[in-house]
């Protein structure tokens, strides 16, 4: 992927944060908190194509309202390497403090690496594009979007929390309105 699409892509989440931000301080909570809501998780599916570790903050010192996420992520085989960088922010809506409608949105930093040998002696062979988990990503690194759209359980007073997401995926070369991710982790809560 040319770096000014990356820098591109970079200026319009950063934006988006920024705009976000400023829009949920405004906005009173019914569930305000010591402290921005935290949550850390491990995602199977879901923003980062196949398993990720992720960090959650709240904007605001609330449990719902806008946040931004970011992690980790990938998953190795004997003939491909694949690590994943999602960030994006999302917006959580409750009206008991425990069962959440999550909604989101970002982009994920995708890092592709073929290990196999195909035997072109004094050769080159280009694997592009390649099919990774369902999508087609044309180059050794790539940026896709994603959008977030799902239910959250987490208790009030902090605790183990789960979730599970349609993460619709999206790049250059199309559209996979079907892709699921499920999220285990734990939430801390400042009373």
């Amino acid at each position: 992927m040319k770096p000014t699409k990356i820098i591109i892509a970079l200026f319009t989440i950063g934006s988006a944060l920024f705009s976000i931000q400023t829009q949920a301080q405004r906005l009173p909570s019914k569930f305000p908190e010591a402290a921005p809501r935290q949550n850390v998780y491990v995602e199977l599916g879901g923003n980062g194509i196949a398993f990720n570790a992720m960090y959650e903050n709240r904007f605001r010192k609330a449990a719902d309202g806008a946040g931004f996420k970011v992690g980790l992520g990938g998953f190795t085989s004997n003939y491909e390497k694949v690590f994943t960088l999602p960030v994006g922010v999302n917006w959580l809506l409750t009206k008991d403090n425990k069962h959440f409608f999550e909604m989101g949105f970002g982009a994920t930093f995708l890092h592709y690496e073929d290990n196999f040998d195909w035997g072109w002696p004094g050769g080159t062979y280009n694997p592009y594009p390649v099919d990774v988990a369902g999508l087609t990503i044309d180059a050794k690194n790539s940026v896709f979007g994603h959008l977030t759209l799902g239910y959250r359980r987490q208790p009030s007073t902090g605790g183990i929390m789960w979730g599970v997401a349609v993460t619709p995926q999206f790049n250059q070369n199309g559209f996979w309105p079907v892709w699921f991710g499920l999220k285990f982790g734990y939430s801390f809560s400042r009373k």
